[in-house]
């Protein structure tokens, strides 16, 4: 898959799909500048513990080709190489608005 693909599957169409397009899934003046430097190089087993709190993931023992290594949330660094520096309660809701198109056929 293109790097250009890629992108357009896991951040512009589903933006667009959920509705939050062009808040989320666009790199645009007024957008929120939530941006991922991902490294496609990286080869790497996932690990429940390194996913989350909980002691099991659907994903444990999954082989996955590429990983996250710097997280922005408007324009500031929540993850850098893996350390989370993030504050919790840093979040917002934003507002969704289906296009026409998603609202009058199904989705799948």
């Amino acid at each position: 898959m293109s790097l250009e693909r890629f992108v357009a599957v896991t951040s512009t169409n589903a933006a667009k799909i959920l509705g939050l397009y062009p808040t989320k899934g666009a790199m645009a003046a007024g957008s929120d500048a939530d941006l991922v430097v991902f490294d496609p190089s990286v080869r790497r087993t996932l690990r429940a513990a390194d996913l989350h709190g909980s002691d099991y993931s659907a994903w444990d023992g999954w082989e996955v080709h590429g990983w996250p290594e710097i997280v922005l949330l408007r324009g500031q660094v929540v993850v850098d190489r893996g350390k989370l520096l993030g504050r919790s309660g840093t979040g917002r809701s934003v507002a969704r608005k289906l296009a026409a198109a998603m609202q009058n056929r199904p989705a799948v």
